[in-house]
């Protein structure tokens, strides 16, 4: 046998006994960096990333060795960047809500801080969700793939019965105008949006809880376990000193 023949075989052989060998790690200077306009979490202004998450993350990561520029953050529809992040190579994701069904198809680091995902209504309206077939007969508005749209799916809400779109200042003018019944959303930005556009936050109020959960930095299933490692025991360390409470409060 040739000896070069007698090599490549090796390499193969050794790439059965090894896969990884074929499919690296993806590493923290080749990640794609991908947010979305989620307020006061995560959005832009002029083009660079701001928000809660981003400071947390910028400051968690530098503190690990692993450091972050605004400006390698991009902003990107959330489906588009979910999608993006289940599929990979080399894409982290922020912020996420984790739960059961998207446990696995992530790798994780967290929870940056908790989350909690509401139905909101116009408070003239008086609707009570007591039951998930009271949801039946309510046009309810999700974005795409957002964890309110998921949390839906499973309770038997199918995509025909949604108002699903791309934008949450859609949402919130729809909810606004008595277009949709229902927003599922997380509470603290869908408020933020209708401060934002001059509605009244008392007009409207959460009437039933989707989930109690928390936010996190979500990692296509390629990134490198080491790295990721450090990152959460950074972040760890960085939320019980005072610089947490002082990002936290910079946004409110």
């Amino acid at each position: 046998m040739p000896a070069r023949l007698g090599h490549v075989l090796a390499f193969i052989a050794l790439c059965l006994i090894c896969p990884a060998l074929l499919h690296a790690e993806a590493k923290w200077e080749s990640l794609d960096f991908i947010t979305e306009e989620f307020p006061p979490y995560n959005y832009t202004e002029s083009g660079i990333a701001r928000g809660i998450t981003v400071d947390i993350l910028l400051e968690a990561a530098a503190s690990a060795g692993l450091p972050i520029a605004r400006r390698d953050i991009r902003s990107l529809p959330w489906a588009r960047g979910y999608q993006m992040a289940r599929k990979g190579p080399g894409v982290l994701l922020f912020s996420m809500t984790r739960t059961e069904e998207r446990g696995p198809q992530f790798k994780w680091v967290g929870p940056i801080m908790p989350s909690r995902i509401v139905l909101l209504a116009r408070r003239d309206r008086q609707i009570q969700i007591k039951k998930p077939a009271d949801l039946s007969t309510q046009r309810i508005g999700v974005i795409r793939d957002d964890v309110g749209h998921h949390l839906l799916n499973s309770l038997g809400i199918r995509d025909n019965q949604l108002q699903i779109s791309a934008s949450a200042i859609q949402l919130a003018n729809l909810l606004h105008n008595s277009r949709i019944d229902l927003w599922a959303y997380d509470e603290t930005t869908a408020y933020w949006f209708i401060r934002n556009l001059d509605m009244h936050s008392h007009d409207f109020t959460p009437v039933h809880v989707l989930k109690e959960s928390a936010m996190y930095y979500a990692f296509s299933l390629d990134t490198d376990a080491v790295q990721l490692t450090r990152l959460q025991n950074s972040l760890n360390a960085l939320k019980q000193q005072p610089r947490y409470l002082e990002i936290l409060d910079s946004y409110k």
